[in-house]
């Protein structure tokens, strides 16, 4: 279990500035020169709500750079963006390795405990919501694409099965997946690791194979 992660990000060979980012287990503090309090935005970890990642790809015939990115919400919606960037694969590796740093630092400082929140209200006999995904002791509640609007649906815990994939993760009904599902971006819908994560030890935990 990591206690606190200190790191200076440059954002690209473009920015010569390094900023400041210092997550500790009690609050997240980056420094942004776009922000007001002195050019740093400050998170209680009391504060912080959800979070999404992910990497976006430039191509131009090829992929010549990445763009690595955190967006952390509070409970205010203030919003805390992290991105730095790679060029024709100029520290290709040591970039990939400070996304990879942050993200298990985000995750063991703040969101696996989310998780374990979660968890407890379930065994509680608690509702409660990730996203738009409602879970409650019979199973979840979520909205299904249909060919005008969107349709709010329930499945059943012994019908419920997931995927996960590189950059999203899916639910769907095992009996009718193919008019029941829904998938969910871990760089475009907050909070989307969490979900994976609660849906899967509640299956576990229920003994209900994923297959």
């Amino acid at each position: 279990m990591k206690t606190e992660f200190k790191v200076k990000i440059q954002r690209s060979f473009f920015d010569n500035y390094k900023r400041d980012l210092h997550l500790h287990p009690e609050f997240i503090r980056f420094e942004d020169k776009d922000l007001k309090n002195e050019g740093f935005i400050f998170f209680k970890n009391s504060e912080i709500k959800d979070f999404r990642f992910g990497v976006n790809w430039f191509k131009f015939y090829f992929v010549f750079g990445r763009e690595y990115q955190f967006y952390i919400r509070n409970h205010n919606d203030e919003v805390l963006k992290i991105h730095f960037n790679s060029y024709f694969g100029v520290k290709k590796r040591e970039r990939l390795a400070l996304y990879v740093s942050i993200m298990d630092s985000l995750w063991d400082l703040y969101f696996n405990n989310q998780v374990n929140d979660f968890m407890k209200e379930f065994d509680e006999g608690k509702a409660f919501s990730i996203g738009d995904v409602t879970i409650n002791s019979e199973g979840v509640i979520f909205c299904v694409s249909k060919l005008i609007k969107q349709e709010k649906k329930q499945i059943a815990w012994q019908d419920l099965r997931y995927r996960s994939f590189r950059t999203y993760f899916s639910i769907y009904s095992k009996e009718n997946p193919r008019d029941i599902n829904r998938g969910y971006s871990y760089k475009e819908d907050w909070n989307t690791f969490v979900l994976n994560n609660v849906i899967k030890n509640i299956l576990s935990n229920k003994n209900i194979d994923n297959d």
